[in-house]
């Protein structure tokens, strides 16, 4: 009997440590899956209706709030698909497109040169933990294998052709310090946006939103700007980027509270303080995709570059030939937002359709399911070049607003 009870003794002390230590080196993982229970079920009942992009038009009918769409034939735009065109949207990394157009134009104004190099280390420097870091090492390994990197520096036009592909966040603000902050109101004049809101840095607008690093709650700072392009909270969102370019105690305690808890805000609160990041709305961002290609976007040479940096999917995935002979595009993948700009020739018509896609404040367990499948991208292609479901669609969005 006593060995009995010795062997038990043993054994469950061996399953406690075996389970303390795996919930220890999980515990992160499990606080935030605790943390967050009530928005991982958020939306879920539209899981099982959209195992097809026709369950997918369906969602986009029924949820105006979520949505926007502007996809136009450019040489048929009486056929043109709008959809809560007007309604500001959350840009998210798409604000990289801006980016892409500055460096274009500045490089053929000789501001800057496509060969000059940048220091990856300058780079990281803007990477805070845990927000999209996968991408900022997935951005230095692919660059690496392509040879784009020479002993820890890369040259600006291969940065920018990696900001398409990763939308690293960290190269993204290394981008936009490098900018005399003027330009960007130049820009927004020159394009003549009234609806559109330029680049901010990523890590301010992250650090801004951040409770724990603010003292205030979420709702508080979100409602503590109500103009998110004035002067003001382009200042201050500056501010914040600027706190962890500065070697000090300030950098290292919001990086060592970054390490431990992230943003220190649940899935839901992350989502809707998106709403403080630049915005726009799908109407004026397919004018701007339109005069991009025509050719138009600021000049030839400009559009012509941008393009040239958007193809990339096409020529890293050659099975889009079969429906596309050109396609170019930017996508984003935030959380509680999917977003995409894209242009494309479809194979089969030969008709170029030019489109934005918004789906913003997305509820959380829904997001999950669309993001892993990459749905808005398969989604935002097939209505360039397949029939039955810009059909589908039309239909669903002409039954819904009756």
């Amino acid at each position: 009997m006593n060995r009995v009870l010795k062997f038990l003794g043993v054994f469950l002390l061996a399953v406690l440590v075996v389970f303390g230590g795996i919930i220890g080196f999980y515990w992160k993982s499990f606080s935030t899956f605790f943390d967050n229970r009530a928005g991982l079920m958020e939306g879920t009942e539209w899981v099982s209706k959209t195992q097809s992009l026709r369950g997918l038009s369906e969602y986009v009918a029924q949820n105006p709030q979520n949505v926007s769409l502007a996809s136009v034939v450019v040489t048929a735009q009486d056929s043109a698909i709008y959809y809560q065109e007007d309604q500001p949207r959350t840009l998210g990394a798409l604000a990289n497109f801006f980016i892409l157009t500055a460096y274009a134009d500045l490089i053929q104004k000789g501001t800057f040169s496509s060969d000059e190099t940048i220091e990856w280390d300058e780079i990281s420097v803007y990477q805070l933990p845990d927000v999209d870091q996968a991408a900022h090492t997935e951005s230095y390994n692919y660059a690496k294998e392509a040879g784009w990197m020479d002993d820890g520096s890369i040259k600006l036009s291969d940065a920018l052709q990696l900001l398409v592909i990763f939308n690293d966040l960290a190269l993204a603000d290394y981008l936009w310090w490098n900018i005399d902050r003027e330009y960007w109101s130049d820009l927004k004049e020159n394009l003549s946006l009234t609806e559109t809101e330029m680049p901010l840095p990523f890590s301010g607008l992250y650090i801004a939103i951040s409770p724990d690093i603010q003292e205030r709650a979420t709702s508080e700072i979100v409602e503590n700007w109500p103009s998110t392009d004035s002067d003001e909270f382009r200042n201050h969102i500056a501010e914040q980027s600027n706190r962890i370019v500065q070697e000090g105690s300030d950098r290292d305690q919001i990086i060592d509270f970054m390490k431990d808890y992230r943003l220190g805000n649940t899935f839901m609160e992350e989502r809707d303080a998106l709403a403080l990041f630049p915005k726009t709305t799908a109407k004026e961002m397919v004018q701007i995709m339109q005069r991009l290609w025509e050719n138009e976007l600021i000049n030839s040479e400009v559009s012509e570059q941008v393009k040239s940096w958007m193809r990339w999917q096409i020529e890293d995935q050659p099975e889009l030939k079969t429906d596309f002979t050109d396609y170019g595009a930017l996508f984003d993948t935030r959380m509680g937002l999917l977003n995409g700009i894209d242009f494309g020739t479809s194979a089969y018509t030969g008709d170029t359709t030019v489109q934005v896609l918004f789906f913003d404040k997305i509820p959380i367990g829904f997001w999950f399911h669309m993001s892993s499948l990459l749905m808005h991208q398969d989604f935002q292609q097939r209505l360039i070049f397949d029939p039955a479901l810009i059909e589908q669609v039309q239909k669903e969005l002409d039954h819904n607003s009756r």
